[in-house]
């Protein structure tokens, strides 16, 4: 009998036809998600594919799965309309911009063990309380510094359920913002020198400055409109640049943005930014990250 006549007399054939195959072929599949938009991500044919799939307001707020069910429910559905068992991911999970904090600690060449890390007790300045944080090193040796990333663990937690409750196997959890810096290094041969790195997520900005590629300083923005971001932007740079004592800092500039604001900083560029624009907006934040390359977490 064939195999279409079995399906059509059989229907839960089907199910058993999608774990059988899950546990023969591996695919790595990228998971992100926000308050408002889910996505997922997995090569196909030697193409990226993406799709994408708006969230009610009710399943997750700041960064924080609120229906695990509901959420694992839409993500299984969702692989399943693409003909990709659940059974067959491994998962890699970006999470949220909103839900992760970091910082560059100097003079702490080969501290990779959280332990230590939590003994030595730095004065990170972020609201996530120690005992209650998860807690990720990326170690620089050869600059005798270390990128410390913290997410609240209640929220990570949230999201391993969640996983768990599609029946998805997690392979690793990382910050939607390391991936994209990771990604943005790869691109451009380790950010020689000073970046300015302009992040835009729904109408949000942030500024990220980078020294040789490490992060120097990360701030919100205010304004919302293009002529106001400069202003606000160029103030903080000159604040910058007056703490360091030099004048005029010549950089380069990369904007990360959604599709309505590509093209828009090269207007007027060269008038008062000083430095190559590099890129205006062609990549947003989540296309950079998932550019880069898998990198479990400790």
């Amino acid at each position: 009998m064939e195999l279409a006549v079995l399906r059509d007399r059989f229907p839960a054939l089907d199910g058993v036809l999608v774990q059988a195959t899950g546990l023969v072929t591996r695919r790595r599949v990228v998971l992100a998600a926000d308050d408002r938009v889910l996505t997922l991500s997995w090569w196909a044919r030697g193409e990226r594919r993406l799709i994408h799939s708006d969230l009610p307001p009710d399943l997750c707020q700041k960064g924080l799965p609120l229906q695990r069910q509901v959420l694992a429910e839409m993500v299984a559905d969702l692989l399943l309309e693409q003909n990709i068992s659940p059974f067959s991911v491994e998962l890699e999970l970006l999470l949220p911009l909103q839900s992760c904090h970091w910082r560059l600690l100097e003079g702490a060449a080969g501290l990779d063990d959280l332990t230590s890390l939590r003994a030595l007790s730095p004065n990170l300045a972020w609201p996530l309380p120690w005992q209650e944080s998860y807690l990720a090193l990326t170690g620089l040796d050869e600059r005798g510094m270390t990128i410390v990333v913290g997410a609240d663990r209640l929220m990570l937690q949230a999201w391993i359920d969640t996983v768990a409750l599609a029946d998805i196997s997690l392979r690793q959890a990382e910050w939607l913002l390391i991936a994209a810096w990771r990604a943005l290094q790869t691109r451009n041969e380790s950010l020689q020198g000073e970046w300015v790195w302009l992040i835009e997520q729904h109408g949000d900005w942030r500024l990220v400055l980078l020294c040789d590629g490490l992060p120097e300083l990360d701030v919100p923005l205010k304004a919302k409109q293009l002529m106001l971001l400069r202003e606000e932007v160029l103030l903080l740079l000159e604040a910058w640049d007056q703490r360091l004592g030099q004048v005029d800092g010549r950089r380069s500039w990369w904007i990360t943005s959604g599709p309505s604001w590509q093209g828009c900083w090269a207007q007027g560029h060269v008038e008062d930014l000083h430095g190559p624009l590099v890129s205006d907006g062609e990549l947003s934040l989540l296309q950079l990250a998932m550019e880069a390359p898998s990198e479990n977490t400790k």
